[in-house]
C-alpha cells in the first residue's frame, strides 16, 4: 500500500525564522520554566550571510541535541528572581534573613542580579569575588568620593571623610576554619 507523502515523517523540532534584516532566528522549545512557570525557549540569532541558512540549521540541530540530552539551562530566570524566591520561603532566624537580604541588596543584586542563571560561569564568579575583596561599596575608583557619616541630608563635618576602599569582611566561619 502506498503511503501519502510525508506520512510517518516527523516534523523538525524548533523553528528558523527570517528576520527583516536577513538574519535568521533559531528557537527550540525547552519545556516549562520551573521558576516563572512560562514556556522556555532556547534561541540564537545568526547574522545575515551567504551561509546563514546552513549555519542556522546547524545551530537548530545543536539546540535540539542539548534539550534531548538535558544540557540546556532549565530556566531563563535571573539571579535576583531566584534569590527572591529563596528568601521568600527561607525558614530560619529572622536575624539571619535580615543579614541575607542585606547581602543581596548591597552586594549580589548590583553586581550579578540581572545575570541569567544559565549564563553564570566561573569567570563571572571569580570577578564577583575579586570585587568583594577590593571594595565593600563597589566604588568606581573615582577621585573625590566621600564616605558620609549618614545617608540622609546633613552638613558634612570631620566625620565625613574621603573614601578608602576596604574589602568586605570574611565570614567568622571561614576565619575559624583556617
Amino acid at each position: 500500500m502506498d503511503r501519502p507523502r510525508g506520512f510517518g515523517a516527523r516534523r523538525p523540532k524548533g523553528t528558523i525564522d527570517v528576520l527583516p534584516n536577513g538574519a535568521f532566528r533559531v528557537r527550540v522549545y525547552a519545556g516549562i520554566d520551573p521558576v516563572t512557570k512560562r514556556r522556555h525557549n532556547l534561541g540564537e540569532v545568526v547574522p545575515a550571510s551567504p551561509s546563514a541558512r546552513r549555519e542556522a540549521e546547524l545551530i537548530r540541530a545543536r539546540l535540539v541535541a542539548e534539550v534531548a540530552e538535558r544540557r540546556h539551562p532549565r530556566t531563563s530566570a535571573t539571579i535576583d528572581q531566584l534569590l527572591e524566591r529563596y528568601l521568600g520561603q527561607f525558614y530560619g532566624s529572622p536575624n539571619t534573613l535580615t543579614l541575607y537580604r542585606g547581602y543581596v541588596r548591597n552586594h549580589i543584586s548590583p553586581l550579578l542580579g540581572s545575570v541569567r542563571v544559565g549564563a553564570l560561569d566561573a569567570e563571572m564568579l571569580d570577578s564577583f569575588y575579586a570585587e568583594l575583596r577590593r571594595c565593600r561599596r563597589h566604588c568606581s575608583k573615582r577621585r573625590g568620593l566621600i564616605d558620609h557619616r549618614t545617608s540622609g541630608a546633613h552638613a558634612c563635618d570631620e566625620r565625613c571623610c574621603p573614601h578608602e576602599c576596604r574589602p568586605l569582611g570574611e565570614s567568622p566561619w571561614v576565619v575559624e576554619r583556617l
